[in-house]
């Protein structure tokens, strides 16, 4: 069983894996914290603080940073995937090294990941299966919702919520988290839909960026909104999700923070974009990920494939990767025919 007084292992030091830990260190004993290499580890021992990722904010003395998976294996139990999406394989390949010296089988992974990689449909539990095997994913956890990092970090209300396949695991997160002031977690079985709302709301923070970008107003932003919504739960009805968790934190919490707030990676390149900026310049002076560019890529194709009404996504997939004029995409949106809203 989880509880308190265990270590928690979080693999992923950029901001959302430091938030995590900041805002654990208050009520677990230790917090073992992986980094990517031995020289950021020890930027972070010495400065005390993440200063690249999460500036400003202290690492509290219980948090043991690190650049060793073996370590989180012999001092933890539970364990934050709070990586990039596009980078989630090469982590999972690199875990899938200490099977024979570890029984993963003995561990929760609690995955963090609000992308769909690079690939068609390339959603997070799918990359975990296919690296760990099947079996592996009664020990996976997918958590998702309205979560800016730096927020967390500073111990402000927040809710998330958690999806298992396992109900067991579960039952052990909410003992855990009950005990995590401020941070307050919902369950729900639906891995498919918590990870498709937590991807697909990127997609249509870059519309509202861009509309905002273009200084469309807030009536734009909030029809974008709605609809984006409805095309999400379009998207993932098609592939097996509950239509009412895209209700919820991981669909419509997560959407509305991300494509209204100054704090979003996503709605940031968008407002850029549509102030006439170029894609390949904003992505290559950001320090983080904005997930939604390779997600619009992979939703679009997969929308193609399968069939799927997603005029969104289609405009901002040819904003993105078609040179289409962020002022002409929205025409093209206007410019559809008229059509019942249920329907």
């Amino acid at each position: 069983m989880l509880n308190t007084q265990r270590s928690i292992g979080i693999i992923g030091s950029g901001s959302f894996g430091t938030a995590l830990a900041v805002n654990f260190s208050k009520f677990v004993p230790y917090i073992y914290l992986k980094c990517r290499s031995t020289e950021f580890a020890e930027k972070l021992k010495r400065e005390k603080q993440n200063e690249y990722y999460l500036k400003g904010v202290p690492l509290s003395e219980n948090i043991m940073v690190t650049d060793d998976y073996e370590t989180i294996f012999k001092n933890c139990h539970t364990i934050f995937l709070a990586v990039p999406s596009n980078v989630l394989q090469d982590v999972l390949l690199k875990i899938k090294t200490y099977k024979d010296k570890f029984d993963l089988y003995d561990y929760v992974f609690i995955n963090t990941a609000k992308g769909l990689g690079d690939k068609s449909m390339d959603l997070p539990h799918k990359v975990f299966s296919r690296v760990l095997g099947d079996l592996m994913l009664e020990r996976y956890a997918i958590l998702s919702g309205p979560s800016f990092a730096v927020e967390v970090s500073k111990h402000l209300p927040t809710a998330v919520c958690v999806a298992s396949s396992n109900i067991k695991i579960l039952d052990e997160l909410k003992n855990f988290f009950k005990n995590i002031v401020n941070f307050r977690i919902y369950t729900l079985n639906d891995v498919i839909g918590v990870e498709l709302g937590g991807s697909l709301k990127n997609i249509i923070a870059l519309a509202a960026g861009i509309s905002d970008g273009l200084g469309l107003g807030s009536n734009a932003r909030a029809a974008l909104l709605t609809r984006g919504i409805v095309e999400i739960t379009r998207f993932g009805e098609a592939f097996g999700a509950d239509k009412l968790t895209f209700t919820g934190l991981s669909g419509l919490g997560d959407l509305i923070l991300t494509s209204t707030s100054d704090l979003s990676r996503n709605r940031s390149v968008g407002l850029r974009i549509g102030r006439g900026e170029n894609l390949e310049s904003i992505l290559k002076g950001m320090k983080m990920v904005a997930e939604g560019v390779a997600t619009t890529r992979s939703a679009h194709i997969t929308a193609k494939e399968k069939n799927i009404y997603m005029p969104i996504t289609e405009v901002v997939y040819s904003v993105l990767y078609e040179g289409l004029r962020p002022e002409d995409a929205i025409i093209k949106l206007l410019e559809r025919d008229i059509k019942n809203e249920f329907i």
